[in-house]
């Protein structure tokens, strides 16, 4: 019975004995040292982890292209899908998004499609002007009914973008007792690719002085007589006063028709002209023969005859001028001198 009884009491003994060591207040540390590197303890924390850049353009033109599965060996197996560091700063650090280029190549986008544009509308560019030396001075003699006098022509070129043009006639001899004062015009603008463009304009006759301004941007004209409140014209296009189109002629000449038609300033009015081309005369001078291209004004009651000679081998110059005036007399110019 004794032998039977000591193992019991040495098992209770043993039981009293642990429930005192669990139930005690005493903390217990179990040593790390030599566990394995699988059981180490670790921290982790979340981490804001930016979204990856990508153009929209590129994602959306890139098939994704998925590899096939492939079957991994026992050893990769085991391998931790992830190891974790334990220095905290690492695990606080932010992550760079990785792009693997290689599995996703990327697709040529396709061709933009263009649709064919029709060709910009070129204006033709006008014929070229003839040339005409830097300063011309003419001398005509002038017949007016039983009247005569003469008339000098000045053109003087600004360096090929302006001009200047200065008529004088004064009567001679016993009409000079009659007719007294000098009749001076002078017509100033631009040289443009297609010829002469007026901008100002101005008429002497004795002590009576007008004058005109033009306003090619706006076709707008305004005139201020000797006499009376301005005046004012509307135009389209181009325009040209008595003196510029002797001149305006010569550096367009030959026409290529064979009427020309010209909004024309007379001094006093705007009027629309229309000139038929006859053809080529000779035509005798103080200067020589002459072979000369002759241009005509269509009958037009208002303001009568208008009849000129340009002269072909000296630079389609005015020679002669056959007109009349609006007393319905006549005025005859024929060419005197011409320098150089």
């Amino acid at each position: 019975m004794g032998r039977s009884l000591r193992p019991w009491w040495l098992a209770l003994g043993v039981s009293l004995l642990l429930h005192v060591i669990l139930m005690g207040r005493v903390n217990w540390v179990l040593p790390m040292e030599g566990l394995p590197a699988a059981f180490l303890p670790f921290e982790a924390r979340l981490v804001s982890v930016p979204s990856p850049q990508v153009a929209p353009a590129a994602v959306s033109a890139a098939p994704v292209y998925r590899a096939p599965p492939q079957v991994e060996s026992p050893a990769q197996q085991a391998a931790p899908a992830v190891v974790v560091p334990t220095d905290p700063d690492k695990l606080s650090a932010s992550v760079e998004p990785v792009v693997n280029v290689d599995a996703a190549p990327i697709a040529p986008p396709d061709p933009e499609r263009l649709e064919p544009k029709a060709p910009d509308s070129v204006e033709e560019a006008p014929p070229p002007l003839n040339p005409l030396p830097a300063r011309i001075d003419m001398r005509f003699k002038v017949n007016y009914g039983v009247a005569s006098g003469e008339q000098s022509m000045v053109w003087v070129n600004e360096g090929g973008q302006r001009y200047t043009l200065i008529s004088v006639a004064e009567a001679t001899g016993l009409a000079g007792m009659f007719y007294r004062g000098k009749f001076v015009q002078t017509s100033r603008g631009r040289i443009t690719p297609y010829g002469l463009q007026p901008e100002e304009f101005w008429d002497q006759r004795g002590d009576k002085r007008s004058s005109a301004r033009f306003d090619a941007a706006q076709g707008h004209l305004t005139l201020n007589p000797a006499k009376g409140a301005p005046r004012h014209f509307a135009y389209q296009g181009e325009v040209q006063d008595v003196l510029s189109l002797f001149f305006h002629l010569a550096l367009t000449a030959p026409p290529s028709g064979d009427r020309l038609t010209y909004t024309v300033f007379n001094g006093k009015k705007l009027r629309d002209y229309t000139y038929a081309v006859l053809g080529e005369a000779v035509v005798e001078t103080a200067v020589g023969s002459l072979r000369a291209l002759h241009l005509a004004r269509v009958a037009d009651e208002r303001d009568g005859r208008f009849e000129v000679w340009l002269a072909v081998d000296r630079h389609y110059l005015p020679v002669r001028v056959l007109s009349s005036d609006d007393k319905n007399k006549q005025v005859e110019l024929n060419i005197h001198s011409i320098a150089p």
